[in-house]
């Protein structure tokens, strides 16, 4: 059966892909590529027939609870994963949320309809501080995410950075209590993942947002439920009378005219008086201060209430209701729409399918070094002894200088046994940003709808260090790959007598990995091509 993924499985997945096996003393764990491939052995649907957006999220999810199995076990781990630590944190927050809503809506009103016989509930007070506040706020969320639409604005967010802080205290001081002999590492791990509640990420776009947004929502909706209940209440038991005045002066044919404007989303289903007050009504309500009460009438009194309930349903509660249903659809979308292609996934899976891997593919013909780029025929198939298909398809940028050394030694054979990828087509660069990404985009272009998501492979010498037009060069590829692409920088050392495949020196690396990961873009990473036998 398809399990359908929830952000606590997103939390845990960031937290276990983030840890190491056995890099704390005492924890009995194994190897990690032993666990990896076993996982992905004992994944039952590598035959069936389907996309390979959805191969690749049911396999995850299948090492995630394989994973999570693993960690139950594990005596001196917490009791509790991270993903149950937020899930209980929602439920503790919104019912925080729900409690304190109450009790302020309820608290306003009735204090608000305070009646002490001598002077009558303003009509106008009571929409300005229980109705004004919250259509303002709609509008600014409406304006705010407008803006959002137009690229004016990075996002939309409003009060949502304090719910998100809130969430992240109550998630770590749950997730500290269920485990109180947690590392350093996997406490430092946690305190990570949670910090993606309320933001919009490059990964996992806004997935993390909605829980906070509808959290929001929930907060208006009950506390306009407090409202209603409490105002509803107020007239049960209570001999409540509503009346208006002004400094201005206002005749009673505008304050008529503003109700029917005010009551135009309900006037439909319902008529006056109970939609609004009638003309006669409103003119037997308004308030002098000079006159008193005793000439006004005690029907016109108690004609106000009814408008009043139905503005802030209308108005509040409505909307409100609205909200939360477009933020449970958004957060079910966006969970849907993951592809869980970026960098850290397309590791784990090439972990999971490195080992034991053999190839049946005709013998390996170099190419000439002046032919173009072009597909390779589909008929080279690299398949596991377990019959799935486990390459993956890339796109391969390959300095043009050293283009035909690297095919000659076997370009296509290496990018197999060390990246797990077969090159579906090669471009030979020259490091001329407007040639080069115009090869890219006609290629994934022609390939858009084949049925799979393509890599972007570019070789580089590790010992020619990242200088800022070779960073410019590939933000330049990155942008042309699309939003999530995946980009890999594969790097080779210096060529000796044996193989042009050579480990590249430790100082290169870290210079490579430190500039790449300044670009903090989770779909570009780097990886050794060199040193495969």
């Amino acid at each position: 059966m398809k399990k359908t993924w929830q952000i606590k499985d997103l939390i845990d997945l960031e937290h276990f892909l983030g840890l190491k096996f056995g890099n704390q003393a005492g924890e009995n764990v194994p190897d990690g590529m032993d666990f990896d491939r076993k996982a992905y052995l004992s994944f039952p649907d590598h035959g069936d027939e389907e996309d390979e957006k959805s191969y690749r999220k049911r396999l995850i999810r299948h090492w995630l609870d394989k994973r999570r199995e693993l960690e139950k076990h594990d005596a001196k781990s917490p009791t509790v994963l991270p993903g149950e630590a937020f899930s209980e944190a929602m439920s503790i927050t919104k019912l925080l949320v729900g409690i304190v809503a109450f009790v302020f809506g309820a608290g306003l009103t009735w204090s608000l309809l305070t009646y002490t016989g001598r002077e009558p509930v303003n009509v106008f007070t009571c929409l300005w501080v229980l109705v004004v506040p919250q259509v303002l706020l709609l509008l600014a969320l409406l304006l705010s995410i407008l803006a959002h639409k137009m690229k004016i604005t990075r996002s939309f967010q409003i009060l949502y950075p304090l719910f998100s802080s809130v969430i992240r205290s109550i998630t770590l001081k749950t997730t500290r209590f269920a485990g109180k002999k947690m590392n350093a590492e996997r406490a430092n791990r946690i305190r990570n993942t949670y910090s993606l509640l309320g933001k919009t990420t490059t990964v996992y776009g806004s997935v993390f947002f909605w829980p906070v947004f509808v959290t929001v929502q929930l907060f208006a909706v009950i506390f306009n439920l407090g409202v209603l209940g409490a105002l509803f209440l107020k007239v049960a038991i209570t001999d409540l009378a509503f009346g208006w005045q002004t400094t201005l002066q206002v005749a009673p044919e505008s304050v008529h005219r503003f109700v029917e404007i005010v009551a135009l989303p309900w006037s439909w289903l319902v008529s006056p008086p109970t939609a609004h007050p009638t003309l006669s009504q409103i003119a037997g309500s308004q308030m002098i201060l000079k006159d008193g009460i005793l000439h006004l009438a005690t029907g016109d009194l108690v004609a106000w209430w009814p408008f009043i309930f139905l503005t802030v349903l209308f108005y509040g509660l409505m909307p409100r209701l609205l909200l939360v249903i477009v933020g449970y659809f958004k957060k079910h979308r966006a969970l849907e729409s993951l592809d869980f292609s970026h960098g850290a996934c397309d590791r784990l899976i090439m972990r999971m399918k490195t080992p034991a891997i053999e190839t049946q593919k005709a013998p390996y013909q170099p190419k000439a070094p002046e032919e173009k780029a072009r597909l390779h025929v589909g008929t080279d198939t690299i398949e596991p002894m377990d019959g799935h298909l486990v390459t993956t398809p890339a796109i391969v940028l390959v300095p043009a200088e050293i283009l035909h050394q690297l095919e000659h030694a076997g370009l296509e054979k290496q990018l197999n046994d060390t990246l797990g990828m077969h090159p579906a087509a090669v471009i030979p660069t020259e490091m001329d940003a407007r040639t080069d990404t115009g090869c890219l985009k006609k290629i994934l272009s022609e390939n858009q709808d084949k049925g799979f998501s393509l890599r972007i492979v570019i070789v580089q010498e590790a010992w020619q260090p990242p200088i800022k037009e070779t960073i410019s060069w590939i933000k330049a590829l990155r942008t042309a790959g699309g939003g999530t692409a995946g980009m890999i920088i594969a790097l080779i050392g210096k060529p000796d007598r044996e193989t042009v495949f050579t480990v590249p020196a430790t100082s290169d690396q870290t210079t490579w990995e430190h500039t790449i990961n300044s670009l903090k873009d989770p779909y570009v990473r780097i990886e050794i091509l060199g040193g495969g036998e």
